[in-house]
């Protein structure tokens, strides 16, 4: 399992955000541009764990 740390970044024209993947996490697990990923969201223990899960590689 990878760790990193990773900073929301604006999405220019929208109210939503940018998480960036790191290219570590790109090279070990082939993600590509064009792959979609399902988001799972929920709040532990105060903290808000998002989970992602590739559900179309391109």
């Amino acid at each position: 399992m990878m760790s990193k740390t990773l900073k929301t970044r604006d999405h220019h024209g929208a109210d939503s955000l940018d998480i960036i993947i790191p290219v570590d996490a790109v090279r070990e697990y082939d993600i590509n541009q064009g792959d979609v990923f399902e988001l799972e969201a929920e709040e532990q223990d105060g903290d808000v764990i998002l989970r992602y899960r590739r559900v179309y590689e391109s």
